[in-house]
């Protein structure tokens, strides 16, 4: 047998054990059952107290949703699109990880629920970040809050690669 073909395989087989105990999630999964086969409310709106007519720009007031305590410290897969926080022009290092494109950007942001906040030491690289990603690391259920929104879960991610179905 090739040394080469038995390395790789052997290689294969570590990163196959190494991921053993990662949980893949939907992102219903980070719904707390009793809340998953309720509506969401409506984003709320409040005008901006800088202007007094009705031509003033909305602030959406985010909905806070519960979070799911038995995920915190685990080992997770999750897909969802990304939106970059920090980095440079090759790589995205902090983003939230969010379920649907545009999310945060130009509607209302999720509930807190369904938004993640991953540190990403190795970097996103730059060219897929406008595509859905795998993102695997371990969960926190501890709300990250930034200025504008709060992201209910956050992630320290050891692994982020383009999503596929396969």
């Amino acid at each position: 047998m090739n040394v080469r073909y038995l390395c790789l395989g052997l290689l294969a087989l570590m990163s196959q054990l190494a991921y053993a105990d990662v949980k893949v999630l939907e992102w219903e999964d980070l719904v707390p059952a009793e809340e998953r086969n309720q509506p969401l409310p409506p984003p709320s709106m409040a005008i901006h107290p800088m202007f007094a007519d009705e031509s003033a720009p909305i602030d959406w007031i985010q909905t806070y949703g519960k979070v799911v305590e038995a995920l915190n410290g685990k080992q997770v897969r999750l897909a969802g699109f990304v939106v970059p926080l920090e980095g440079d022009e090759n790589k995205v290092t902090e983003f939230l990880l969010v379920p649907y494109y545009g999310a945060c950007i130009h509607v209302p942001p999720p509930p807190t629920n369904q938004i993640v906040y991953v540190n990403y030491p190795e970097g996103l690289p730059q060219d897929i970040v406008w595509d859905a990603v795998w993102v695997t690391g371990t969960l926190n259920a501890v709300t990250y809050d930034m200025e504008t929104f709060a992201a209910g879960y956050s992630m320290k991610a050891t692994l982020a690669n383009p999503y596929d179905e396969g």
